[in-house]
C-alpha cells in the first residue's frame, strides 16, 4: 500500500464563503413522520426523532455560483497494485474515484465537473463519489469544508489513510481508516464514531455511495423486503410529512406495474429502505450492469440497512442530475448504508461509547449476467448474493475487520492535510479526545479566536457591530463561561449577550435569548441582534413586527456584512404579500446584491404579482443559471405557471375564470426543462 498527496484538475467552481447570520434549529426537534399503517412497530420506533431542521453551530455555505473553469482540488490517494483511491481532504473527505488499475476504470460515479448546490445541510453539496454522513440527518455538515488526512504506518509497515475531525453539532468524533492490502481488490474503510461525553447522544450514519447509471441497472441487497418513501412526501418541500410503507420488491405502489428494482422505470425521485435481517451475510447491497460488472458493498454489523435512491426519468429528476453535472454525464444512483431502518429513524449513542464496522467498497463480474435480470427477483437476488460473497466472502470480512479494529488505536502523527480547529478548542477546553486522534494547536484560527478568550481571560473582547462574528458556539460546556463573563470587568457588552442570546435561543431557551438580544440592543444597536428578533417575530407569527425589525438590521447593516440580510427581508415581505415594498426593495440594492441569483428570484416572485408587472423581468429568470435551487425547491415552476395565469387573465379576450385559467396552464404549459427541478410531476 502506499499513501501520498496530490491534485486532481477538473472543470468547476470553488466556494468562497459562508453566511454569517445563525440559522436556528426548527421548533419542532422531530421531523413529522409517520407509516401509512404498513409498518411495524419497531420499524417506526423513533420515526423521525431528532431529525428535524439545525444547522448551529455551524454556518450556511452559499458563497458558490455556476461560472465553472479549470480548477485544482487538493487530495489525498491511497493504492495497491489493483486499485487508486482519491479522496478530497477540503471537502468532507469525500471518496472521489476509485479507479481500477487493471481496466483503468472508475468503479464509481464520479463527476466530471466540480459543481456545488443547494442540497447540504449547510447548502452546499456535490454529487459523486462516496460521502460519510455522520451526525445529523442529511448530509454531513461538513461535506464541503476541510477535515483531516493523515497517514498512519501499520506495525508491519503497511501504510493507510485516516480521515478524522471533531463533528460539533452532536459532540462526536469520527474516525475513518482507508485500508488497501497487498492484493486486496476492494477499498476498505474500518469507521470508529466516539462518544466521549458522560451524556448520550443522538446520531445518525449513513455512507453514500454514487455509482453510474444505465438503462438496464438492477440493485440489490440482502432481501427484498423494503419501506418506500411516498411520493406525496417530496412533491415539494412546504412542511411536508414523511409517510413510509412496507412492500415487497421488485414493485411497489408508488410504481404500479414497474419493477422499481431498475432506477431506470421510476417516474419520480424515488428511494426505498432494504430491511436487511441481523445476519452479516445480508449485509451488503450490488448493482448488476448489462456488460456483467457488478458494483457492490458489504459490512460488518451493526451497519445493516441499505437503501437505494434515484433522481427519476421524469424532467425534474433528469434536470437535477444534470445541474449538478453535465447532461451527457450526469444520472447516477445512490446505494447507501445505514445503522436504522430509514433516514428518519432517531438513534442514540450511550455515554463514553465508540461504535466500529467495516464497510467494503469494490466491483466483481459474472460471465452471465442473464440470471441477475431474472423476472423471479428472488432468484435474482440469491444469484448476485452469490457473486458478492465470492468477492468477499464473510469470514474474510471478518478478519480484515478484526485487524481493522487493532490499528484504529495507532496513534495519528502524520497529518497530510488539517480540518477545523474545534478539536484543538475541545481539547484546551478539557475535553476528552480519542487517544488515536491528533489535533494540533496549529489548528486553531480566527473562528476559534473569542472561545480561546474566553477560556484563557475569562471574557470576550467586544469588537465593531459591522464585524461579522467569525464563529457561533452553542456548546452547553461554554454556557456557564459564557454566563460569568458577564460579571468580569470589559466582558459585558452587545457582543457577549448577542452570543448567549443565540446560544440560548438553539438550546431551547428562547424567551432567555430573546431577553439578551434585547439588552444586546440597549447596548449597542446592532444589524444582528435586530435581525434575530425579527427571526423571534416570525416565528411567533406577528410578521408585521419581523419585517419592521428587520428594516432596521437592514437600514443600520447598509449592505455592508452580507447579502443574507437583505435575502430575509425580502423573503418576509413576500410572505406578508407586500410585493411592491418587495419589488421596490430590490431596486433599492446595490449592483453587487442585484445580480445575486436569490435576491433576483425573489424580485421575480414579487414582480409577478404587481398590478403591472415586468414580464420581461420574470422571463429572464427562466433563461438564467441560478445557482440556490434547493432540493424540493419548486420556486421556478410555480413562478413559470403563475406567469402563464397572469398573462392569460391579461388578455382582454380571455373569457375565462381564475380557476379555469389556472387549470388550463397546468394542463397545456410545460415548464421549460432548464427550470423544472420537481422531484415529484
Amino acid at each position: 500500500m502506499k499513501v501520498s498527496v496530490d491534485t486532481w484538475k477538473i472543470l468547476g467552481t470553488k466556494i468562497q464563503g459562508d453566511n454569517p447570520l445563525p440559522v436556528f434549529r426548527d421548533i419542532q426537534k422531530d421531523k413529522p413522520s409517520r407509516g401509512n399503517g404498513t409498518l411495524s412497530q419497531e420499524e417506526e420506533k423513533l420515526l423521525g426523532v431528532n431529525t428535524g431542521y439545525r444547522v448551529l453551530p455551524y454556518r450556511i455555505i452559499d458563497k458558490y455560483d455556476r461560472k465553472k473553469k479549470n480548477i485544482e482540488l487538493n487530495t489525498a490517494v491511497i493504492e495497491n497494485e489493483n486499485l487508486v483511491a482519491t479522496f478530497l481532504p477540503e471537502y468532507g473527505g469525500r471518496l472521489w474515484s476509485l479507479k481500477s488499475k487493471k481496466t483503468g476504470k472508475e468503479i464509481l460515479y464520479t463527476n466530471p465537473v466540480f459543481q456545488p448546490a443547494n442540497l447540504g445541510i449547510r447548502n452546499a453539496w456535490f454529487s459523486g463519489g462516496v460521502e460519510w454522513n455522520c451526525g445529523q440527518y442529511g448530509h454531513v455538515v461538513y461535506s464541503a469544508s476541510p477535515v483531516f488526512f493523515a497517514k498512519i504506518v501499520a506495525d508491519n509497515g503497511e501504510e493507510f489513510l485516516r480521515m478524522y475531525e471533531f463533528e460539533r453539532m452532536k459532540r462526536l468524533f469520527v474516525q475513518i481508516d482507508f485500508h488497501l492490502p497487498p492484493e486486496e481488490e476492494a477499498l476498505c474503510a474500518h469507521v470508529t464514531i466516539y462518544n466521549e461525553d458522560d451524556v448520550e447522544h443522538s446520531m445518525y450514519w449513513w455512507s453514500n455511495i454514487a455509482i453510474q447509471s444505465t438503462k438496464q441497472l438492477r440493485v440489490f441487497s440482502g432481501t427484498s423486503d423494503v419501506i418506500y418513501l411516498d411520493p406525496s412526501s417530496i412533491s415539494d418541500n412546504k412542511n411536508p410529512v414523511r409517510i413510509f410503507g412496507r412492500a415487497q420488491l421488485p414493485f411497489l405502489p408508488t410504481l404500479p406495474g414497474r419493477d422499481s428494482t431498475y432506477p431506470a422505470n421510476a417516474t419520480y425521485s424515488n428511494e426505498f429502505f432494504f430491511q436487511n435481517s441481523d445476519d452479516m451475510e445480508n449485509c451488503w447491497s450490488a448493482a448488476v450492469y448489462e456488460t456483467g460488472k457488478v458494483f457492490y458493498e458489504t459490512s460488518t454489523l451493526p451497519l445493516r440497512f441499505r437503501k437505494m435512491f434515484c433522481w427519476g426519468s421524469h424532467e425534474g429528476g433528469q434536470r437535477w442530475c444534470e445541474y449538478l453535472a453535465t447532461r451527457e454525464d450526469g444520472d447516477y444512483v445512490e446505494l447507501q448504508a445505514g445503522l436504522t431502518p430509514t433516514q428518519l429513524n432517531g438513534l442514540y449513542i450511550p455515554p463514553r461509547t465508540s461504535w466500529s464496522f467495516t464497510q467494503i467498497i469494490g466491483e466483481t463480474a459474472v460471465k452471465d449476467a442473464s440470471p441477475a435480470f431474472d423476472e423471479n427477483y428472488g432468484l435474482a437476488q440469491r444469484f448476485v448474493q452469490a457473486a458478492v460473497r465470492r468477492a468477499t466472502p464473510v469470514h474474510r470480512l471478518v478478519t480484515l475487520s478484526e485487524k481493522f479494529r487493532e490499528r484504529a488505536s495507532i496513534k495519528t502523527l502524520q497529518i497530510l492535510s488539517s480540518g477545523s480547529g474545534w478539536g484543538a478548542l475541545e481539547e484546551k477546553r478539557g475535553g476528552r479526545i480519542p487517544d488515536a486522534l491528533n489535533f494540533p494547536v496549529s489548528t486553531l484560527d480566527h473562528e476559534q479566536d473569542a472561545w480561546i478568550q474566553l477560556l484563557d481571560n475569562g471574557f470576550i473582547k467586544e469588537t465593531d457591530i459591522y464585524s461579522a462574528p467569525p464563529s457561533w458556539m452553542v456548546d452547553d460546556n461554554f454556557l456557564p463561561l459564557l454566563q460569568e463573563s458577564l460579571n468580569v470587568a470589559n466582558g459585558d457588552h452587545y457582543l457577549s449577550r448577542l452570543y448567549l442570546g443565540v446560544m440560548l435561543y438553539e438550546i431551547g431557551r428562547r424567551d432567555e435569548g430573546v431577553a439578551e438580544w434585547k439588552t444586546s440592543l440597549k447596548m449597542k444597536p446592532s444589524p444582528f441582534a435586530l435581525r434575530n428578533l425579527a427571526y423571534d417575530a416570525k416565528l411567533k407569527g406577528n410578521l408585521e413586527s419581523a419585517i419592521h425589525l428587520m428594516k432596521e438590521a437592514v437600514s443600520l447593516e447598509k449592505f455592508s456584512i452580507d447579502k443574507g440580510f437583505s435575502e430575509e427581508l425580502m423573503e418576509m415581505l413576500i410572505e406578508a404579500k407586500q410585493f411592491e415594498d418587495a419589488w421596490d426593495f430590490y431596486w433599492t440594492l446595490p449592483d453587487s446584491y442585484r445580480v445575486q441569483d436569490r435576491l433576483t428570484m425573489l424580485a421575480g416572485v414579487a414582480c409577478i404579482e404587481l398590478d403591472s408587472p415586468d414580464y420581461a423581468f420574470v422571463e429572464e429568470l427562466f433563461v438564467r443559471d441560478l445557482s440556490c435551487i434547493r432540493e424540493g425547491d419548486n420556486t421556478l415552476t410555480d413562478l413559470f405557471f403563475r406567469y402563464h395565469v397572469r398573462k392569460r387573465l391579461s388578455d382582454p379576450a380571455n373569457t375565462l375564470s381564475l380557476q379555469e385559467v389556472e387549470n388550463n396552464v397546468l394542463r397545456h404549459c410545460k415548464p421549460p426543462r432548464h427550470i423544472d427541478f420537481r422531484m415529484v410531476e
